[in-house]
């Protein structure tokens, strides 16, 4: 099979589904309206609010994961574009949120030494204690270098 009748196989399974669900006539009369949903753009760029909005946490949580959830939307408060865009990345695969607002990451505390992310279900784990804020800082900023623009890291 060659290189480019794979992902056609694969588009024209979803062009199908599309179909079924009357989708793709619709996405052909108002491409406007879908192409968020479906295309990357960079018309915006990305804001520390609108990440901190998309972090979904546990909905009870104790102290000690309070603080390190405290200490990772002060950490993306402070960060810079890139740095927030490589969070991004990290977290889930991707370049981009989807501007519709859907996916939330899911953040996860356990009383692990490490941070993980897992790409496929949107969640990233965090340890449930550091010693300061700072630890954390450098803790993050490790795992989001150390992935540079690759998934499945640990650190």
């Amino acid at each position: 099979m060659n290189v480019i009748s794979r992902p056609k196989i694969v588009l024209d399974q979803l062009g199908e589904g599309l179909a079924v669900l009357g989708f793709r006539a619709k996405m052909r009369e108002y491409p406007e309206m879908f192409e968020e949903l479906f295309v990357p753009s960079n018309k915006s760029r990305l804001t520390s609010t609108q990440l901190v909005d998309m972090l979904e946490f546990p909905a009870e949580i104790c102290e000690n994961d309070r603080i390190v959830a405290n200490y990772l939307k002060q950490f993306l408060h402070n960060a810079e574009v890139e740095m927030m865009e490589n969070f991004v990345f990290f977290a889930t695969g991707s370049t981009s949120l989807p501007t519709f607002g859907l996916a939330k990451i899911k953040i996860k505390f356990d009383n692990t030494p490490s941070i993980f992310a897992s790409t496929c279900l949107l969640s990233l784990t965090l340890p449930n204690h550091f010693e300061s804020e700072e630890a954390f800082s450098s803790s993050l900023k490790a795992v989001i270098a150390s992935s540079a623009r690759k998934s499945f890291n640990c650190v």
